[in-house]
């Protein structure tokens, strides 16, 4: 069994929305319905898709820094 990514580790800590997709890679999507954003996990990587366009190519440790400023700005 594979360990969970640390990226969604955290991010269920901060109680974002957390989806395993068929593909066996992660998408993690706001709490707040209003934002238009997601995180897509593409091997070791993470896209930033903001209203269904790519934004940028994120590591693990810029997508937590990405998630925790949402989950400030929202606590």
């Amino acid at each position: 069994m594979r360990l969970l990514d640390p990226v969604v580790t955290q991010a269920k800590i901060w109680g974002f929305i957390c989806q395993c997709q068929e593909s066996k890679y992660w998408q993690i999507l706001p709490r707040q319905t209003t934002e238009n954003w997601k995180l897509q996990q593409i091997e070791d990587r993470w896209i930033l898709i903001i209203g269904d366009v790519p934004q940028i190519r994120l590591n693990s440790q810029e997508a937590i820094a990405f998630l925790e400023a949402r989950w400030l700005e929202n606590k």
